[in-house]
């Protein structure tokens, strides 16, 4: 069985990144979407926001799959939705956990009322003891009805670091894409450093890319502003994060929402010890063997 997708949706706002995010990994894996929204006021005459708000939200998904397809998308899995009161961290980590999702999905940051699942605060607190590996929609997104070409991923030669790799060679294998693994090291480290963190990386790639077209890349000019340039030629770029603790301990890539407000393309935060929910969900078609496409120029 395939594991669900959970969608974090604004129930009042048009914010279709998100769901169009979802929709396009449900194409992909076939999975079930659950669909959450939240909500702390409810300004309704007879106090049926939690109805009103759930017809909305599954308006909206119906809307985003006719306009991608011209019709329901058949590819697509179930899609079940759930508004309620209350924070949405809670609602998010409830959902994800009592459907056993592969996946969060969420959006970008913004200033906004209160409610919002979106990556500023809020998202920042869903990271933090996530269930499962958490996807961020970029402004902007649009479900193109295509297969992912190139995944990226930002490494650390750190269990964060390598379960981002193992999840980022996951969704390469599932889709037939190919994998480029990043690290970012200081402009001033010696060439002894830069060849010890080029060896970290192909070692991550011997042991769970080696099956895909992959390649090591050692970023020195530029460092992060250099991966946020590279994101623009990326279908998804996936990073880990250790799951626990302080949100803004200092890391090679910085805090994950940091990241995530730059970079072009779908943004994977994979928690450390937290990649098997994703695994499942790209895993489910493991049998099947793709050919990996070329690195594009």
């Amino acid at each position: 069985m395939v594991p669900p997708i959970v969608i974090g949706a604004h129930p009042k706002r048009h914010e279709p990144e998100p769901i169009e995010l979802g929709l396009m990994l449900s194409r992909l894996t076939h999975a079930p979407i659950d669909v959450v929204g939240t909500f702390w006021f409810d300004a309704t005459p007879q106090g049926t926001a939690s109805v009103d708000y759930s017809q909305s939200l599954r308006d909206e998904v119906h809307q985003a799959l006719g306009q991608a397809n011209g019709n329901l998308d058949p590819a697509c899995g179930e899609v079940r939705v759930h508004v309620g009161f209350g924070p949405a961290k809670h609602a998010l980590h409830e959902t994800a956990s009592r459907v056993g999702a592969g996946l969060m999905v969420v959006g970008t940051p913004h200033r906004g009322a209160l409610g919002r699942i979106a990556l500023g605060s809020t998202t920042d607190r869903v990271l933090s003891g996530a269930p499962c590996p958490i996807a961020v929609a970029p402004r902007g997104f649009r479900d193109e009805v295509v297969t992912p070409e190139r995944i990226g991923v930002a490494f650390v030669d750190t269990p964060g670091g390598w379960a981002a790799l193992r999840a980022g060679a996951a969704i390469a294998r599932h889709t037939g894409a190919g994998l480029i693994a990043y690290t970012v090291i200081k402009q001033d480290i010696r060439e002894a450093g830069r060849d010890r963190a080029k060896v970290a990386v192909e070692r991550a790639i011997a042991a769970h890319a080696r099956d895909i077209d992959s390649e090591a890349r050692v970023l020195t000019s530029g460092g992060t502003d250099a991966l946020v340039s590279e994101s623009h030629t990326l279908d998804f770029l996936v990073r880990g994060f250790r799951g626990h603790g302080p949100m803004h301990t200092p890391t090679a890539f910085g805090p994950p929402s940091n990241l995530a407000r730059r970079v072009a393309c779908p943004f994977v935060v994979v928690p450390a010890a937290v990649d098997q929910p994703l695994m499942a969900l790209f895993g489910a078609r493991a049998g099947v063997t793709h050919n990996a496409s070329p690195a594009r120029p």
